[in-house]
């Protein structure tokens, strides 16, 4: 299990979000998943993050990784995400 807590951006079609990300990729042998939660600036940051079609996520060594919003977390301004593809961190 591989984590990553910190400052992350988030892109979306027509902007870009600062926001504070709390990570975790898991392996079983070849299969990986990752997922977390993120931290938005405000409420609509937040709103506007769940609700955009394609939302990436970039932390500071460049990588991005695709990700959807799965729920909103119980703090307005969180939100629960699921990755898909290959991961912004780790190996």
């Amino acid at each position: 299990m591989t984590t990553y807590d910190g400052p992350a951006t988030v892109t979306t079609d027509d902007a870009e979000y600062q926001v504070t990300a709390q990570l975790t990729l898991t392996s079983d042998g070849t299969l990986k998943e990752w997922y977390g939660s993120l931290e938005a600036q405000d409420e609509e940051t937040a709103w506007n993050i769940f609700e955009a079609g394609v939302t990436k996520l970039r932390i500071g060594d460049g990588r991005e990784g695709t990700f959807m919003a799965v729920r909103s977390g119980a703090a307005l301004t969180g939100l629960d995400i699921q990755g898909s593809g290959p991961a912004p961190f780790g190996d």
